[in-house]
């Protein structure tokens, strides 16, 4: 539970031997999705069995392509001592959380098109401009535009649709429809908002490139796309 709470938004794969475990509503989901038989481990205060269902753990990539398809986020959480030694219960951890845009197993992938992250922001005036960036994060292609005007919601919306990304990171607590209208969204991924604020972002995208500015990359002025980016 205390996993979950780390991961509300996530599948959590908990290991325990030789299999990956579901519960609650995680374990109702995959047997659905997964077509597993859904079983119980143990009841809860009031007395209800908990649902559980689980896979091999020499299975997992399979399985995982499978979930990650349908458009869901999974955290794996791996037994991080060993039960031998272990006073109690097993200390696990979450070691790999994997979601549409950053799964780079090649059952996954199609050679024949990118598997675009992207992240899409608004600036806070009436008609504040739209940046948008995408990754390809099996190739390192990343790029970002803004949209200006009137016109930006639909502007980004198009570069949207040509781009089908498979995941959409967005601020917790900003609609999809409030940044582009109309949008037939992918799997959407809520991210703390500070993490779009355009001096941090310039800041890390500085760091990361080892750059003193942004210059060199025609981003001058252009906050809403540096947010995204």
């Amino acid at each position: 539970l205390d996993v979950k709470r780390q991961h509300r938004d996530a599948i959590v794969l908990f290991r325990m031997g030789d299999f990956y475990e579901m519960f609650f509503e995680d374990a109702v989901t995959a047997s659905r999705v997964l077509e597993l038989t859904l079983t119980s481990r143990a009841k809860d205060a009031t007395g209800v069995a908990i649902p559980m269902c689980g896979v091999p753990f020499h299975a997992l990539d399979g399985y995982l392509s499978r979930l990650i398809r349908k458009g869901y986020r999974v955290a794996i959480c791996e037994q991080v001592e060993d039960p031998r030694k272990a006073k109690g219960l097993v200390r696990r951890e979450v070691t790999r959380v994997v979601s549409p845009g950053t799964f780079t197993d090649a059952a996954y992938l199609d050679a024949r098109e990118p598997a675009f992250l992207a992240a899409i922001t608004k600036e806070s005036s009436p008609r504040g401009s739209i940046g948008l960036a995408f990754l390809d994060v099996s190739t390192g292609e990343f790029a970002v535009t803004e949209c200006h005007g009137p016109d930006a919601a639909s502007a980004a919306a198009a570069e949207l649709a040509v781009l089908r990304p498979k995941e959409l990171l967005l601020a917790d607590g900003v609609a999809a429809e409030h940044v582009v209208s109309g949008l037939i969204a992918p799997r959407v991924t809520r991210v703390d908002g500070w993490t779009f604020d355009p001096t941090r972002a310039h800041e890390t995208l500085c760091a990361h490139f080892h750059t003193s500015s942004l210059t060199g990359y025609g981003l001058d002025g252009a906050s809403a796309a540096v947010s995204a980016a």
